[in-house]
């Protein structure tokens, strides 16, 4: 029992800086992205690969930091992290040769990465709790991947509402960071009134 709850500690401290890192990295990736990329669009494809590959590294990560711990299967983020991969790859061959099908391809993996976050935002709210942000933001990952898809179709490169979507997204694991700091400093508090 002391074990597992020693566990969840250690999962819940490494999903509070992997929230946090999140953060920072996709606030600044938004910047880059609004600021240049209408201007510089071999940047924004370079920046446009980047994304899905980040998410796998954080999702390697998340994985590592979580098999101690009883969080349910980890099939959604093994999905996740091949379909970025697949994404990469996918926006590579297409970003420098038609932008549109290279949005195609990002919002078609938004989709799946949204689905898959909200998955093991669902299977992890009983134990960790603390996971709506990451709810929310697996749903509108969703809905902004539809959006994607469907103005890429339609030969639209939306690349400055890729930006916001990278700030959405970063506010949500602000606020996923913050609840997961909250649990902790709850949990440290009753152990030293114990």
């Amino acid at each position: 029992m002391a074990t597992t709850a020693s566990n969840e500690q250690i999962q819940a401290h490494s999903l509070r800086n992997l929230y946090f890192t999140r953060t920072a990295v996709q606030l600044l990736w938004a910047g880059i992205v609004i600021a240049t990329a209408a201007s510089n669009p071999a940047l924004a494809a370079g920046l446009l690969i980047l994304y899905p590959l980040w998410d796998v590294a954080c999702t390697v990560y998340d994985l590592r930091s979580s098999a101690r711990s009883n969080s349910g299967p980890p099939t959604a983020q093994y999905v996740n992290a091949a379909l970025g991969i697949l994404a990469a790859i996918g926006i590579t061959l297409t970003a420098f040769k038609s932008p549109q099908q290279a949005v195609v391809t990002f919002g078609a993996w938004a989709f799946a990465a949204g689905l898959a976050q909200l998955a093991v935002g669902i299977s992890r709210r009983k134990q960790m709790g603390g996971q709506w942000a990451m709810i929310l933001s697996g749903l509108q990952s969703t809905a902004a991947g539809v959006a994607f898809t469907l103005g890429g179709l339609h030969d639209k490169t939306h690349i400055k509402d890729l930006g916001g979507y990278a700030v959405f997204g970063g506010v949500y694991f602000l606020i996923a960071g913050f609840l997961m700091h909250r649990k902790l400093s709850r949990s440290s508090g009753v152990g030293a009134a114990v």
